[in-house]
C-alpha cells in the first residue's frame, strides 16, 4: 500500500482549490474565522466531498461546527478538551477510516505530529510524541516538552521563517516522513538540519524576550500588552505572546498593520477564561483571539480587563 501524499495549510483561509484526488484525511486545519468558513473552508469540504473521510480538528468554531454536528466524517474537540490535535488520531479511528490517500494537515508541529500519526495508523511516533504536541499548542496548561519534541517544534518554526515557502513545506514533508519512518530516530542529515534550525529558533526566542521587557506592560488588571511598530512573523509573535501570558491573565499583543491599521492579539493560560466571549474580537479558539485595533486599541484592552474582573481572575504580577 503507497505512502499517503501530504499536504499542508499554512492559514484557514489558504486551502487548496482542487484538493488532490483520493481518499482523504483533514487535520489541525482551523475553520476559517467568523462568517469567512463559508466562503473559506465550505467550498473546499464541499470539493472533497464523499472523498473526505475524517476531518479531525480542535478550533472550536461554533457556528462552523454546529453546520457540522451530526456529519460523521467530522471528528471536532473543544481545545479546552483536546490541548491538541494529534490526540484525536488514534488506532481506532484510524481503523474505522481505512486506506488514505492524502493527508491534509496544519504547517505546524500540532499539525506535523497529527499528520505523522495517520501515517503510523494512529500510533505515536515516539513515546512523548502527544505530550509533546499538547506542551507546544497549548502552552502553559502543565504539559511538559521533551528534548525531541522542542528540537523538532522550533525546527519547524525556524523553517517557515527563514525559508522560501515551498523549502519550508518540502522540509515539513521529508520531516514527517522520517518521523512515521523511524520515531525520534532520524537519519543524520535530517537530525543535523534539526539542530541547526532549533539553535537558530532559541536566538529568536532570546530576543522575543528582550522585546518584552522594554515594550511589555500591565495596561489594565490581569491584561499585560506587548506594544511593537512592526509587524511580527509567527513565530516571534507566539514568543511574544506566550511570554506576555506569563505576566498576566492575559497576555496581548499590539502591532500595526503594513495594509493599514493595527491588530491586538489576545491569548490566556487559564481555561476558565473564553476569549470568544470579549466583544470585539474577530477570529481565533477560546484561548487564543485577534481584533483590528483602532485608536491604539485601548477599549479592546479594556474590554479584556473587563472580563477579567468579571472572573475575579487575578492577573499574574508583572515580573
Amino acid at each position: 500500500m503507497s505512502t499517503p501524499s501530504l499536504l499542508w495549510v499554512t492559514h484557514p483561509r489558504h486551502l487548496p482549490k482542487a484538493p488532490a484526488a483520493g481518499r482523504a484525511v483533514v487535520v489541525d486545519v482551523a475553520f476559517a474565522a467568523a462568517g469567512q468558513w463559508r466562503s473559506k473552508t465550505k467550498p473546499f469540504i464541499d470539493a472533497l466531498g464523499s472523498r473526505l473521510v475524517r476531518y479531525v480538528d480542535h478550533h472550536e468554531h461554533k457556528e462552523a461546527w454546529a453546520a457540522y454536528a451530526d456529519d460523521p466524517r467530522f471528528v471536532l474537540v473543544q481545545n479546552r478538551i483536546a490541548h491538541a490535535c494529534p490526540e484525536l488520531v488514534t488506532e481506532a479511528l484510524m481503523a474505522e477510516i481505512g486506506h488514505v490517500d492524502v493527508v491534509v494537515a496544519h504547517h505546524d508541529f500540532d499539525g506535523l505530529v497529527s499528520a505523522v500519526k495517520v501515517l503510523t495508523r494512529g500510533r505515536s511516533p515516539w513515546a512523548e510524541a502527544d505530550e509533546d504536541a499538547r506542551a507546544v499548542d497549548s502552552p502553559g496548561r502543565g504539559h511538559v516538552l521533551s528534548v525531541f519534541g522542542a528540537q523538532v517544534a522550533d525546527a519547524i518554526d525556524e523553517a517557515a521563517m527563514s525559508m522560501e515557502r515551498p523549502a519550508a513545506l518540502q522540509f515539513n514533508t521529508r520531516l514527517a516522513l522520517g518521523l512515521a519512518a523511524d520515531g525520534s530516530r532520524l537519519d543524520m542529515v535530517l537530525q543535523n538540519e534539526v539542530e541547526t534550525l532549533s539553535a537558530r529558533a532559541h536566538a529568536a526566542a532570546a530576543q522575543a524576550r528582550i522585546i518584552v521587557d522594554q515594550c511589555g506592560r500591565l495596561e489594565a488588571p490581569g491584561v499585560f500588552v506587548v506594544r511593537v511598530r512592526e509587524k511580527q512573523d509567527n513565530r516571534m509573535r507566539r514568543n511574544l505572546l506566550v511570554l506576555a501570558e506569563e505576566r498576566a491573565a492575559v497576555g496581548a499583543l499590539f502591532e500595526p498593520d503594513p495594509l493599514g491599521g493595527a491588530w491586538l492579539t489576545a491569548a490566556t493560560f487559564d481555561q476558565r477564561l473564553d476569549l470568544e466571549d470579549v466583544e470585539g474580537f474577530e477570529g481565533g479558539r477560546s484561548d487564543y483571539r485577534f481584533a483590528r485595533a483602532h485608536k491604539g486599541g485601548t477599549d479592546l484592552v479594556e474590554a479584556l480587563g473587563r472580563y477579567v474582573a468579571a472572573r475575579t481572575i487575578p492577573g499574574a504580577p508583572t515580573v
